[in-house]
């Protein structure tokens, strides 16, 4: 497979590492930081004619989000919080490189997400700081 083809499908958040660190860059609230800090992520990605679609959410907390979106376009996207935010998905050697800009704050967020072993890669940085999950196909 090639470029998001390898992403489609659900996947599960299994462990991460700096969130603290990334929670205070992103300027998360105090009583959020605890409640995402124990949830896990679920993610899912599928085709939508041409474009692409991915939904988002937490483990056992019904309400995620679905973001419909084109390889290399612009769209409406909002982050954890729900904060509005403007979103750019490119494809660079299979990985997927995000552009996330909080339209509230201003603040910056890059992703990229890679496929290594069956198991989806994932950093996120954001004001100087890193953070790393790992996600399970489910």
């Amino acid at each position: 497979m090639t470029g998001l083809d390898a992403f489609v499908g659900s996947w599960q958040e299994q462990s991460k590492e700096g969130f603290d660190e990334m929670a205070s860059a992103l300027g998360l609230p105090a009583d959020k930081v605890e409640l995402y800090k124990a949830a896990k992520t679920a993610i899912s990605y599928g085709k939508d004619g041409d474009g692409w679609v991915i939904n988002v959410g937490l483990v056992g907390v019904p309400g995620g989000r679905e973001f419909k979106f084109h390889v290399g376009q612009p769209y409406d996207s909002a982050d954890i919080d729900g904060s509005p935010m403007k979103s750019l998905v490119n494809v660079d050697n299979g990985k997927l490189v995000e552009q996330h800009t909080n339209q509230s704050l201003g603040a910056e967020m890059n992703i990229e997400r890679w496929i290594e072993d069956g198991q989806m890669h994932v950093k996120t940085s954001c004001s100087g700081l890193s953070m790393l999950s790992k996600y399970a196909k489910v």
